[in-house]
């Protein structure tokens, strides 16, 4: 069982590395590394089933080991990972044929499934980190793959900046929690409760990475990428991060906050779920439509109810995916993604519009699809909580769902815009239907698959009535909806997500903008001063130098003469002894002549 774990992560990272070492274009490799890591997910599933847990450990730090843990639940989610990718990578084949970019698009789409395969079934903080951030670099580069684009670049750079914004939270909660429990080990039930301030840093990471208010609007500018991107980005991977990392550490949250991820949760739904009625962009809408939907999940997380998040994030992966991709042929065919270029287009793609039918009134809820039994979950948490606010949160988000879905079908099928044959239209096909037969036939093992998982999956009568009822009303003022029925001022300010990145610039960036202003010119002012300070010193030094050079050679002119005096005397000094005699007879014999003559002279 270990091969397989290992398998499953590297099919896709070898495709990856080959991909970016022979800068080829071809899917195939990426195909067969999707293909082989699904196999291998399945038959570990398989296995599972026979043994609750596998756990390989490899490496670490300090003794503390690396860890791949497969159970009930890591296994699921890997399964479901595998499963969305494969469809995705299909239906790529097909969308990237005429498409640039390929040879950069393949190998960060492999490496990014990877990734999250590494980080659902990793069981250690240090590889969890490794697979958030390997994820957030690969989003960079599939979202910016064509990136001679202006709007793909800046949509890349947004994404990256605003989600790492984000991960701040992450590694101060994630430092804390290893200081707490002291050691990589992902902490799970049964452990003592993590600190209010641990609990706020990882939810603060989750807004970031599930696009949640007020850190969204970075979603909408990612839909600049290549739509196979958008469909891997908002289904079971790099958004579902979020809310996967609190349902696999719920036991850990004081009651505390709990609640402040439920209050999270229900502003997203309502912000986020106008937006998306508002917006007249296809892949907008879904994008806001993720936010929406993954603040429904953290509601429920907040509420107590893991196990209804569970199955919303396992069902919204297939539903969103599937609509990612049925929106991204109308796109292909019609050359945008607006309402206006695609009007009418589901006359000529039935069987997309059909597939874009399926998965949107199965978000909204509508039975027997697998939206309807995990949105039912999720409304039953908020009835199960008794607390009226989240009740009429809950609902609110069902009507808005109901709404912006019925609004693209209308503009998909009323109208008579043409579009162009798609080639290699098998693969798109293909992709859609992989998808779509899961969203048809897998609400009937949901709540099945969630309870072998290890939790409970929440009913309540009352919520399924009120649900569908909301649910169609919701579709019924969609299907009428009209731009007029909201002020200009009002629908764009909504469309603009609340003019939240003004906010930004106001409270956040103009004011780091004047600081940083304000260092550079103390910077300045420092710098002169440590120029002259240091023109000062090279002159002090310089005359010092020119002192010490006159001392110097004086020293050396007294030394040269006290040498050549020594020298001169040094002949004088022989040692011999008759040498000294003759030189003591001759002195006095100068001195005798000195004298005889100075009588003489008298």
């Amino acid at each position: 069982m270990d091969v397989l774990l290992i398998a499953i992560i590297l099919f896709p990272f070898l495709a990856a590395v080959a991909g970016y070492a022979f800068r080829s274009e071809k899917a195939w490799p990426h195909l067969a590394g999707a293909g082989s890591s699904l196999l291998a997910t399945m038959y570990l599933v398989f296995q599972i089933g026979k043994k609750k847990e596998f756990i390989f450990d490899y490496g670490g730090l300090n003794q503390d080991p690396f860890k791949l843990l497969a159970n009930s639940e890591t296994g699921l989610l890997s399964m479901v990972v595998a499963l969305v990718g494969f469809g995705i990578f299909i239906y790529a084949k097909g969308y990237m044929h005429e498409e640039k970019g390929k040879k950069w698009f393949w190998p960060a789409i492999s490496l990014f499934l990877a990734a999250m395969q590494l980080l659902v079934l990793t069981g250690d903080w240090f590889m969890f980190i490794t697979a958030w951030e390997v994820m957030g670099f690969a989003s960079f580069l599939l979202i910016g793959t064509w990136h001679e684009e202006k709007k793909a670049r800046r949509g890349a750079v947004k994404a990256f900046l605003q989600t790492r914004v984000g991960d701040i939270g992450l590694y101060l909660g994630v430092f804390l929690i290893i200081g707490q429990y002291g050691g990589l080990a992902i902490p799970f039930e049964g452990e003592e409760k993590i600190s209010l301030f641990v609990s706020l840093c990882l939810l603060f990471a989750v807004i970031g990475k599930s696009a949640q208010v007020p850190l969204q609007s970075w979603l909408p500018a990612a839909m600049a990428g290549p739509t196979p991107v958008s469909a891997l980005l908002h289904s079971a991977t790099m958004v579902g991060a979020g809310a996967f990392l609190l349902i696999r550490i719920f036991p850990l949250f004081p009651e505390t906050a709990l609640n402040y991820i439920a209050i999270t949760g229900s502003i997203t739904i309502v912000l986020t779920g106008l937006t998306a009625i508002a917006t007249s962009d296809i892949k907008k809408m879904l994008a806001a439509s993720t936010s929406s939907q993954f603040g429904f999940m953290l509601l429920a997380v907040g509420l107590g109810y893991p196990g209804a998040a569970l199955g919303h994030w396992l069902a919204h992966a297939f539903m969103k995916s599937s609509l990612f991709l049925e929106a991204g042929v109308f796109q292909h065919a019609y050359g945008g993604t607006g309402y206006k270029k695609m009007r009418g287009g589901g006359k000529k793609f039935k069987y997309v519009f059909i597939a874009f039918v399926i998965g949107g009134i199965s978000l909204a809820g509508i039975p027997p699809l697998i939206g309807y039994f995990s949105k039912d979950g999720i409304l039953a948490s908020s009835f199960k909580s008794s607390d009226v606010f989240y009740i009429i949160i809950a609902l609110i988000g069902a009507f808005f769902t109901g709404a912006y879905i019925a609004k693209a079908i209308y503009r998909l099928w009323n109208g008579n815009t043409k579009g162009k044959t798609l080639h290699k239209k098998l693969w798109l096909l293909a992709g859609v239907t992989i998808l779509i037969a899961v969203v048809l036939a897998g609400g009937f093992v949901l709540e099945q698959l969630i309870k072998t998982a290890g939790y409970e999956f929440p009913k309540d009568k009352i919520s399924k009535i009120l649900g569908l009822s909301v649910a169609f009303l919701g579709i019924i003022t969609g299907w009428f909806y009209k731009d007029s029925w909201l002020p200009d001022t009002v629908r764009e300010g909504i469309r603009a997500n609340y003019k939240i990145a003004g906010g930004y610039q106001k409270l956040i960036a103009l004011p780091i903008l004047k600081l940083a202003d304000l260092t550079y010119s103390l910077d300045k002012m420092l710098l002169k001063l440590i120029w002259k300070i240091g023109n000062i010193s090279i002159n002090y030094s310089r005359i010092n130098g020119h002192f010490d050079d006159e001392l110097l050679q004086s020293v050396e002119t007294v030394g040269k003469g006290i040498k050549h005096a020594g020298g001169t005397g040094k002949k004088w000094q022989s040692g011999l002894v008759h040498k000294e005699l003759a030189i003591t007879i001759g002195v006095l014999l100068v001195l005798l002549f000195i004298l005889t003559a100075s009588i003489f002279t008298v």
